[in-house]
């Protein structure tokens, strides 16, 4: 790659960068700021005195704070409950479906990455036709079926909806990666004596490691950040998680600076995930399922 080339492909990497993180600044500036700097004209770009009094009541302590001359109240927002029990809901759902995911999609995509067997194409096109559908188009019949079920406002319906969304999609992109193994190293654990599954687990598994990383990162993102099927499955019921009670606080007694704050405390765990398993990501090959099909 030729320098100026390298200095284009950074120039826009850094335009994407600073386009991306402009919003995750705003509301995080914001949530520092009183209601009163919040509403000024022209707005400020950084918090003039920064609080953490929003952060304290949208978790439902009170607080008080020093702003210039006066001293600020701050009672718990009528909101913290409802976002308290939306984290912890949104903890266990996403942390359930990415152990129950990468259980299931990794002997599969493991299945489908190395071994022919009858019926695999069609198999991966059914896969796929999975992910084709536009969630609006099932949403409905879920909610009907999740009254008669009485699944309608729990956790566990959730999570089975989630399933149904992430263990396609992670199969399919483990099977790609586990299509790029090189096989002499298995074949000498068979040799020495493991079994098959003895060598998935033992040999295949840790060789795997940056792909099962990164897809437990993209399996958690996404059933932490779903909303569709969150708002209408959940809302107004103690199975509700977090992203539905965001469009809530809009419609009632608008709280411009908690909204701000609950939405820093959600990012939270996602950050602390990607963190954790963020090293994977700079060891994964992209690979591109659709190449194995028919192998």
């Amino acid at each position: 790659m030729g320098a100026a080339r390298k200095i284009t492909v950074y120039i826009f990497a850094v335009i994407l960068i600073v386009w991306s993180l402009i919003p995750v600044y705003w509301f995080t500036s914001m949530s520092f700021m009183a209601d009163v700097e919040v509403s000024t004209i022209p707005p400020h770009f950084y918090p003039q005195q920064p609080i953490i009094a929003n952060y304290l009541r949208m978790l439902g302590y009170p607080a008080t704070e020093q702003y210039g001359n006066e001293t600020l109240y701050f009672r718990p927002s009528g909101y913290s409950e409802a976002i308290r029990r939306g984290i912890l809901n949104s903890i266990i759902v996403a942390s359930v479906v990415t152990a129950v995911t990468l259980a299931i999609a990794t002997p599969v995509g493991y299945a489908f990455g190395r071994y022919r067997f009858r019926f695999k194409n069609s198999l991966l096109m059914t896969l796929l036709f999975t992910r084709a559908l536009p969630p609006i188009a099932v949403l409905i019949p879920f909610f009907f079926l999740y009254q008669v079920l009485g699944l309608h406002g729990t956790i566990v319906g959730l999570i089975i909806i989630y399933l149904s969304i992430t263990i396609p999609l992670i199969t399919w992109v483990l099977m790609g990666f586990f299509a790029t193994l090189p096989v002499e190293t298995e074949r000498a654990a068979r040799v020495d004596g493991c079994s098959r599954i003895g060598a998935l687990a033992k040999v295949v598994v840790p060789m795997a490691s940056a792909g099962i990383g990164t897809t437990a990162i993209l399996t958690f993102l996404i059933s932490w950040n779903e909303f569709l099927f969150a708002w209408l499955l959940t809302q107004g019921t103690n199975g509700q998680t977090l992203p539905p009670e965001f469009p809530a606080m809009l419609f009632g007694v608008i709280d411009n600076t908690g909204l701000f704050a609950a939405t820093v405390i959600g990012l939270i765990p996602p950050i602390i995930i990607s963190l954790l398993f963020g090293r994977f990501i700079v060891r994964l090959r992209i690979v591109d399922p659709v190449t194995t099909i028919g192998q």
